[in-house]
């Protein structure tokens, strides 16, 4: 089955949008010597949310475990996370975002909250794609 047009349109706004994230964060990634992966992890490394293990990580990014040691092991390099013990499970190692790491994560989010990107929409725009978009997120 073929989808209706007003899906291809609504498919072609996201990836657009996708693509307009990624061309607003480039020259803080560059600043931040980040990859875009690697700034999602940190991304993903939400102080709300407490420290997370990797294998939690691994689900928040939606990849193998195998995989976020590599970005890991590059955000201690560069001084964005330590390993600490989990404090629920001392056995587990969990991710701890550095105070350089939070301004570096910091520095993520206020390059996207001050982008000339949404600055055309009114406050009640804003809160409503906000709503939208969230909903778009949980049925994912």
């Amino acid at each position: 089955m073929k989808p209706s047009l007003i899906s291809v349109r609504l498919a072609h706004a996201a990836y657009e949008l996708h693509a307009s994230l990624e061309r607003t964060l480039h020259d803080t990634l560059v600043e931040l010597d980040l990859t875009l992966p690697l700034a999602d992890a940190l991304w993903q490394l939400d102080p709300a949310l407490g420290p997370l293990s990797r294998r939690r990580l691994a689900a928040r990014l939606n990849c193998d475990p195998s995989n976020v040691t590599f970005l890991v092991n590059r955000l201690e390099r560069l001084r964005f996370v330590t390993r600490a013990p989990a404090p629920g499970d001392r056995r587990v190692r969990a991710l701890v975002l550095t105070p350089a790491g939070a301004r570096a994560r910091d520095r993520l989010v206020a390059a996207l909250a001050e982008s000339s990107m949404f600055s055309g929409l009114t406050g009640t725009e804003r809160r409503e794609l906000v709503k939208l978009l969230a909903r778009c997120v949980r049925s994912s």
